[in-house]
């Protein structure tokens, strides 16, 4: 029995590679050119996995945009020319828990210097963010707030002195007695 099932397993996998395998072939002919600016394709090695694109934005350009620090799809991600700062965020699934949402970063390339932007966003943010609109290779970054783990630490170091006293302070009254 365990023989025939194993078997199964065996076709089913070999099935799925064979179909995915004809799928991918007929489906090798991309034009990047369709999915990314020129100037980002300038250059790039042609490799499995180079470019990423989306179906459900079909006849959109995508860009690129990196998404650094406290974000919680953090990394390289492509997503439709005019997309706003908001939107992107959401894209890569918005801030983390210990993100500090009051010194929120764009960093953008301008010719041979490179331009800082900084956003309040702890309360939805203002107009600023949801006008911007991300450009190529525009980088932006989340810090995280220290306060949470700091505030943990003293609460534990407080807790550990008033053990400590409360335990001298039980001595002495023990030793009076």
């Amino acid at each position: 029995m365990k023989i025939i099932t194993t078997l199964k397993i065996n076709i089913l996998s070999a099935s799925l590679l064979i179909s995915s395998s004809a799928f991918a072939a007929g489906n090798s002919n991309y034009n990047i050119k369709e999915f990314t600016l020129p100037s980002e394709v300038k250059g790039m090695p042609k490799s499995y996995g180079s470019v990423f694109f989306s179906p459900s934005v079909k006849g959109k350009v995508l860009i690129p945009v990196h998404f650094w620090g406290e974000v919680k799809k953090s990394g390289l991600h492509f997503v439709p020319v005019n997309t706003t700062f908001l939107n992107g965020l959401s894209m890569a699934g918005g801030p983390s828990s210990s993100a500090k949402l009051e010194k929120v970063k764009l960093t953008r390339k301008d010719k041979e210097t490179f331009k800082v932007l900084r956003y309040d966003i702890s309360e939805g943010g203002n107009s600023k963010v949801y006008r911007e609109t991300l450009q190529p290779g525009d980088s932006i970054f989340v810090p995280k707030d220290e306060y949470l783990e700091n505030r943990a630490y003293y609460t534990g170091l407080i807790g550990v002195f008033a053990t400590v006293l409360s335990s001298i302070l039980l001595l002495r009254q023990v030793k009076k007695d």
